[in-house]
């Protein structure tokens, strides 16, 4: 179960910023991620565990902590996806768990990852390369209700501005956000995502993205997140 993109896929990428794929994480390997996730959300105590903006479970770089994140067969197929839309090899730049609990009351607001390259937040008008991936895979069954992704499409290329939303402005673990969304973006535009456990999104550090709170009285969002990136 090897899956490469199909052209349609490979042209929604660079088209609008971001591509899902229905099926990243193969059968006998969720299970195995959902326990090392647990472990590592359960246990506490991870070098990288934070609050994100001090709202929002994470734990940053799990492979430097867990064997299991350091090599897997979802970040091994990844790996092949990144080759196949960037056309070369690729290298890991980091990787990340972020946790909704059932009726986690907090957004992830809209924003562009490439807003978290500087301190406080990178200044808007910059040209972002579509080089530089987020592979967002979802250990759980995601939707509207338990926080899935949304992107508006088209929107990749260049940075807009952003404020922090919440956290301390110097520290790597603040929460940033666009400045009035509505009026930056055309937000009937907007894509929801909905993954079907062990699915993932595929979206460029330009693509301005969006997670609702988790408004499920039962069901967790439990999200690993990798980035990879051109080898040179």
């Amino acid at each position: 179960m090897t899956p490469v993109l199909d052209q349609s896929q490979i042209d929604r990428f660079h088209r609008d910023g971001f591509t899902v794929v229905d099926r990243l994480v193969p059968d006998d390997a969720l299970p195995v991620l959902r326990a090392a996730y647990d472990e590592l959300i359960d246990g506490g105590g991870a070098p990288g565990d934070r609050l994100l903006g001090g709202l929002t479970r994470q734990v940053m770089r799990p492979a430097d902590t867990h064997p299991v994140f350091a090599d897997n067969p979802a970040f091994r197929l990844g790996v092949q996806i990144a080759r196949q839309l960037v056309g070369g090899p690729v290298r890991r730049e980091f990787d990340m768990l972020i946790f909704k609990q059932p009726g986690h009351p907090h957004e992830t607001p809209w924003h562009q990852d490439a807003s978290y390259s500087e301190l406080p937040f990178a200044p808007a008008g910059a040209a972002v390369p579509l080089g530089a991936l987020q592979f967002w895979v979802a250990l759980d069954d995601v939707d509207t209700e338990n926080g899935c992704m949304h992107f508006v499409p088209g929107r990749q290329h260049t940075l807009l501005q952003h404020h922090v939303a919440s956290g301390d402005p110097d520290d790597p673990g603040r929460l940033l956000a666009l400045d009035d969304p509505a009026a930056q973006l055309d937000l009937s535009t907007a894509v929801a995502a909905p993954l079907r456990a062990g699915g993932c999104t595929i979206h460029s550090y330009g693509t301005p993205h969006y997670t609702p709170p988790n408004r499920s009285a039962t069901r967790p969002r439990r999200a690993y997140i990798f980035n990879l990136a051109p080898a040179d």
